[in-house]
């Protein structure tokens, strides 16, 4: 073997190390198609092939780039362009790789409009696992500048109704600086980062038609881009846990919590999030923000209004949130943390964002129309069901308060019934009052239907455990007429909700599906109990309506789909044990019967098919579930309404309130 140690090699190193075949051109093409960076050793590089021209003399003039010559970012820049146009016919689409940043780092401190990770290739580049990541690696995963631009237009026009926690004019203009920062400095800000992560997030959950046009992208496009930017925005929690307090890290971690609380893919990190923002809420004072020497502090000091409303907006959404979900059902329900007695923040003003200036600030009376009025009702809403929760025997004692204490409490639910703005209420009169509000804000449309349908819920719940009693004893006969009543509204507020030019998808909405299926329960317990009073035909079509219209949350959500499908399964399954006890049909003389061939009662009685197979029972349930992944026709739906109504009356009253009460709308952390 002869080594010839004096000669230098020809191809790059990239080459050399994969054993590809080089070109020998600067860059060459393994590495131009890959987008590396084409290195060569200081006497490895290869010299430029000269280029020969003649002369108008006839003389021939030999033309060559210098040794050691550099290409500058510009040049760079253009090649890349130049190749991802000829790759996916559009600039842009192919993401950033740390090889080309190293590049444009050598020659230029910001970053390029083509840096940036376009909004529909996400679905191409998922986001990596590793949290420690850097930001310039995040920055990259930002959409180009126009894309942010569509995607926080619509993140205001949709999810922020639903949430009405950032000022809307002033997070527009952060986005812009973020992006001129970037672009001249290539310095992002890691709270800016999360902020924009998280409105993108939300823009991408909400996506509809029109945004899908806009960017000239697909529904799983959508769908990939919601999972990536709700993952790197986690991620920059996880990884930056001394996150420097400010307004805008508290609306960006406010904003990011609001995003995912419908999501099915975050069961505990929307707990630990809301805790990361309470936490840093304290460290910045914001429970005091309004007592008198804060007060005084800012009027000598000086101040800037605008952030003082977000920080009171922030506090009090974080705030609405703990209480009407003390109220709500799941596990959280009789405890909240914010305790009122600890805090001293003033309601935000109730007036458009764009007469908020950082100097002046005047709030108009709540009978105007504004982009708070919902904002400012549902925190009303929320501190009455505190009250409900206090009110309430502790859940250790397991017993009823007094019944008198249930129509107090119903009083005050229905008071601000009757105190809501003209505009914000359901009867007719004062919806036709309204109709020049609500032509000029179409918004108030939803925040009407999403006020009532929250209220609603919570008088069913109120009067729950009642509603079946009423039936028989006059005592309660109230409780059986409000409970049914509020469950029809909440039913037909959520079709409506599929009618009007709503926010966000109600089929989306986690909270919306499981206040649907606990008020078509309740109207299902009701005409079992009494399947021949004058509307109980009306009354089985509004469930019927309601079992089709949660059935549809399968195509948003898988894990909505798990959930109801589990509680439908704990619902039969309940009333298969009813049946047994009542039967005295053991459960081994049910194996038993199988094991023997033999059949007993009728194939059709879900009940007794159960009894007799106990085998395949969550083969059968499967089958029985609203749910099921495969397609419920009218007439499979109309069988298992049948069998329903066949089964139900074998429980009584105590046994159907305590299987309301113990619905399960907990997401499994091990499923997810």
């Amino acid at each position: 073997m002869v080594h010839r140690w004096g000669r230098p090699p020809l191809s790059c190193r990239p080459c050399r190390e994969k054993k590809r075949r080089c070109d020998r051109n600067q860059p060459c093409s393994n590495c131009n198609l890959r987008k590396i960076q084409c290195e060569y050793g200081l006497c490895e590089r290869p010299r430029a092939s000269p280029a020969r021209t003649v002369s108008s003399s006839g003389k021939s003039t030999t033309l060559s780039t210098p040794p050691g010559a550099v290409l500058n970012a510009e040049e760079v820049l253009n090649r890349l362009n130049n190749l991802e146009q000829a790759v996916f016919n559009r600039p842009s689409q192919a993401s950033p790789r740390f090889g080309i940043e190293k590049t444009i780092a050598r020659v230029g401190q910001g970053f390029s409009p083509s840096d940036f990770t376009p909004f529909g290739l996400h679905i191409l580049s998922p986001s990596p696992d590793d949290a420690s990541l850097d930001l310039r690696y995040l920055a990259s995963q930002l959409p180009p500048v126009g894309q942010a631009r569509e995607l926080f237009n619509h993140f205001a026009l949709t999810l922020h109704q639903t949430f009405g926690v950032l000022h809307i004019p002033s997070a527009r203009d952060l986005v812009e600086q973020a992006y001129e920062s970037m672009l001249a400095r290539g310095e992002p800000d890691v709270a800016q980062l999360l902020l924009l992560f998280s409105i993108f997030a939300g823009s991408a959950f909400a996506w509809n038609a029109q945004l899908l046009e806009k960017l000239s992208t697909t529904q799983a496009e959508a769908q990939a881009a919601f999972k990536a930017y709700t993952h790197l925005a986690t991620s920059i929690l996880d990884s930056y846990h001394s996150l420097p307090s400010s307004t805008t890290a508290l609306a960006a971690i406010s904003t990011l919590a609001h995003v995912i609380t419908n999501c099915d893919g975050f069961p505990l990190k929307i707990h630990l999030i809301r805790m990361r923002c309470l936490l840093m809420a304290r460290a910045m004072q914001i429970h005091r923000l309004d007592t008198a020497k804060s007060r005084e502090e800012r009027k000598h000091k000086g101040c800037n209004l605008i952030e003082i409303e977000v920080q009171r907006r922030v506090w009090w959404n974080m705030v609405a949130f703990d209480w009407l979900h003390a109220f709500s059902g799941g596990p959280q329900e009789g405890a909240y943390i914010h305790q009122p007695k600890h805090m001293n923040v003033d309601y935000p003003s109730n007036v458009d964002d764009e007469f908020i200036t950082p100097t002046e600030v005047h709030s108009l009376p709540l009978s105007t129309p504004t982009t708070m009025s919902a904002f400012i009702e549902r925190v009303k809403l929320s501190e009455i069901c505190r009250e409900v929760v206090d009110a309430m025997p502790s859940i250790l004692l397991e017993s009823q308060p007094e019944y008198h204490v249930i129509l107090a409490l119903d009083e005050k639910f229905q008071n601000y019934l009757d105190d809501l703005p003209v505009f914000l209420r359901l009867d007719r009169n004062s919806i036709r009052k309204s109709y020049a509000i609500c032509s000029e804000r179409p918004n108030i449309i939803w925040q009407r239907i999403g006020i009532n349908f929250s209220v609603h819920t919570r008088i069913c719940r109120l009067h729950m455990p009642y509603h079946l009693e009423g039936m028989t004893n006059q005592k309660y006969a109230y409780s059986h007429r409000i409970c049914v009543q509020s469950a029809q509204t909440v039913l037909e507020l959520r079709r409506l909700m599929d009618d009007a030019e709503t926010a966000v998808k109600p089929t989306r909405s986690w909270t919306v599906t499981q206040h649907s299926f606990l008020a078509a329960l309740i109207l299902a317990t009701d005409v079992s109990f009494n399947p021949n009073s004058p509307d109980a035909e009306a009354r089985k079509a509004k469930v019927l309506a309601a079992y089709r219209t949660l059935e549809k949350s399968k195509e948003e959500s898988s894990g909505l789909v798990e959930v109801i499908q589990r509680n439908m399964q704990t619902l039969m399954s309940t009333l298969h044990r009813q049946h047994s006890q009542r039967t005295n049909v053991s459960y081994a003389a049910s194996e038993e019967t199988v094991a023997n061939g033999q059949s007993s009662g009728n194939s059709r009685d879900p009940i007794t098919s159960m009894a007799s197979i106990p085998v395949s029972a969550d083969e059968w349930l499967q089958g029985y579930s609203l749910m099921s992944t495969e397609k419920v026709g009218d007439e499979n739906v109309a069988q298992l309404w049948s069998d329903f109504l066949a089964a139900a009356p074998e429980l009584g009253a105590p046994q159907w309130n305590s299987l309301l009460d113990n619905m399960d709308f907990c997401f499994d952390p091990s499923v997810s």
